[in-house]
């Protein structure tokens, strides 16, 4: 299966990697996944685009299905339900120290992960692919408190050119925004909302570029956004939602309906206010368990 990750102990941060997350609500690792590991990865990426899942389970929620456009970006979620090496990735022990570290939580739990294939479109297309600004917490709200983070594993290696990540350093302790432009696959991301700044802030933008193998982490309450890819090859990512242990569920919301169906599944009593997201759907990665 590959080498997914070195010895553990290799993956202790320093306290200044830490204050700058503190301070900036973003993180970039060393690479952390081998050449053959990423090559593998991108392979079976390709297989649950195109509807082969070896365990014969589909992931939740497709947005992208065979014979849709090329241009428009494959995404779906959930994909460890259905693949073994995406499973082995999106599991490694490797994200989760660093996420435990990072949200300083004993325990890491997967939310979800995502396939996000963001297609090279070259430099006249019309513009698509884009991933309008937003923060993630404006989308799960249904987890309390809002401390969950994003782990994202660059299978190409991501700069300018084909769409990185870009983020608002410090924006993790702004206010909650009302921008919610995810899915706005045509925004030009080189035009900023009118975002709710707090006095004596400023609006900065950073690029999040990135090797193969590395991987950049976000807290949930961070602004990004990435914009198309201008080039003519795709720029393939695979993340990682994750969960400080004590995270709990929030009633009335209406945020995130997939997630919410697959943890009221595994609650005997029915889904209550204050229930812990927990559960064989939302495995635990930190401390590792031989599974």
């Amino acid at each position: 299966m590959g080498v997914y990750f070195n010895n553990i102990d290799q993956h202790s941060l320093q306290k200044e990697q830490i204050r700058f997350w503190d301070d900036n609500g973003y993180f970039v690792s060393d690479v952390l996944f081998n050449e053959k590991t990423i090559k593998l990865a991108g392979r079976h990426m390709a297989r649950v685009f195109n509807q082969e899942y070896e365990t014969n389970v589909p992931p939740n929620k497709i947005d992208w299905r065979p014979g849709d456009s090329e241009t428009k970006m494959k995404k779906l979620d959930n994909a460890w339900w259905s693949n073994y090496v995406i499973r082995n990735l999106v599991l490694s022990p490797a994200i989760g120290a660093i996420a435990a570290q990072l949200s300083r939580s004993k325990t890491i739990r997967l939310f979800q992960d995502q396939l996000l294939h963001k297609p090279g479109i070259g430099p006249i297309s019309p513009r698509s692919g884009s991933v309008g600004w937003h923060q993630d917490w404006n989308y799960w709200k249904c987890t309390k408190p809002d401390h969950a983070l994003t782990a994202r594993i660059s299978l190409d290696g991501e700069n300018q050119e084909n769409g990185c990540m870009r983020v608002v350093p410090g924006s993790h302790i702004w206010p909650l925004q009302s921008t919610k432009m995810f899915f706005h696959s045509d925004t030009d991301i080189e035009k900023l909302p009118e975002f709710q700044v707090p006095d004596g802030e400023r609006i900065n933008v950073a690029l999040l570029e990135l090797q193969p193998g590395q991987v950049s982490f976000h807290h949930s309450r961070t602004i990004h956004g990435s914009g198309e890819n201008r080039t003519n090859f795709a720029r393939r990512t695979i993340i990682a939602h994750l969960l400080p242990g004590q995270t709990y569920y929030q009633s009335g919301t209406g945020d995130h309906p997939w997630a919410t169906a697959v943890l009221a599944n595994q609650k005997e009593t029915g889904l209550q206010d204050g229930d812990k997201w927990e559960g064989n759907r939302f495995p635990i990665i930190y401390p590792y368990q031989d599974k």
